[in-house]
């Protein structure tokens, strides 16, 4: 993980009140936590866009909040104060771009390392559940994105980061590491690969010493005296949602794959076909790295 200076959170009103959504106050109460710990800026983005999405929950077309009460200006203040009495510096920003693009311009603005925003608004406990504004977010966003679960604990106590072995996978590695560090958090790293053919057994633990080694590869020498390896034979998708329903953590750390198609500032995402079935399944907070 690099040195974490600046952090955006994106702060979702929700659309009946206009005050932030348990999501959002999940979100930023992560940044608090990461940037007390680290000395980063915090800046709390809201979008006052005209936008709608199709919320799954009522399969009907949701109005984002485009107006911003004084009762949302006094809770935003509120958060605001919050973190400037902890000693972190904040600011808020407000856009009149779609929520994902602007999530996306405030990154490249001020090169932000990292952005935290809810999994969902909080009205429903479906942990696996991705609203459409984060997805939309994971997709466009050219920084690492943490998608937290309202109502769960602040500091995760278990991290798990699934790995390729790509650049992408060892960057997941790295921020898992790192992650639980600041938490003193239990640490797993899981890499699945299907399961090898025409092998003798030599051949076969051969190639364990070295997958092994290859997961170990981005740890310290103090990750990996803590870390706890786990190499399985399986489907990509399959192999990490066994893990993860056994160990239960609160934050699994994967890279997921890009394919820009256009230049423009808001570039088109695909995320490959076993990070969207994860995606899909996970009931923890995710933290979604993308190739450099």
């Amino acid at each position: 993980m690099t040195a974490l200076e600046s952090i955006v959170v994106g702060l979702d009103l929700d659309p009946r009140a206009c005050v932030p959504t348990a999501g959002s106050l999940a979100a930023a109460q992560t940044a608090l936590w990461l940037a007390q710990a680290v000395h980063a800026h915090v800046t709390l983005l809201h979008s006052v866009a005209r936008d709608e999405y199709f919320d799954p929950l009522t399969s009907e077309l949701v109005s984002i909040c485009d107006t911003v009460t004084p009762e949302a200006r006094l809770a935003v203040g509120e958060l605001v104060a919050r973190f400037r009495a902890a000693g972190v510096a904040c600011e808020t920003v407000d856009s009149s771009e779609r929520p994902s693009l602007a999530v996306t311009r405030e990154v490249q603005r001020q090169r932000a390392d990292l952005v935290l925003i809810g999994k969902h608004d909080g009205r429903e406990v479906d942990a696996t559940r991705i609203g459409p504004i984060a997805l939309r977010v994971l997709r466009e966003c050219p920084s690492p994105v943490w998608t937290v679960i309202p109502g769960r604990a602040v500091e995760p106590r278990r991290v798990v980061a699934a790995t390729d072995l790509t650049a992408a996978g060892e960057e997941a590695t790295r921020w898992a590491a790192s992650i639980s560090d600041l938490a003193q958090a239990e640490l797993h790293v899981v890499h699945v690969h299907p399961p090898a053919l025409h092998t003798r057994r030599g051949d076969s633990e051969a190639q364990k010493s070295r997958l092994l080694g290859a997961m170990q590869g981005p740890l310290t020498d103090a990750q990996r005296a803590r870390a706890q390896l786990h190499l399985r034979e399986a489907p990509p998708a399959r192999g990490v949602l066994s893990l993860v329903e056994e160990l239960e953590p609160d934050l699994v750390c994967l890279g997921i794959y890009s394919h820009k198609k256009s230049p423009s500032v808001s570039p088109s995402v695909s995320i490959g076909s076993t990070a969207e079935r994860l995606l899909a399944r996970l009931e923890s907070g995710v933290l979604a790295l993308k190739p450099a």
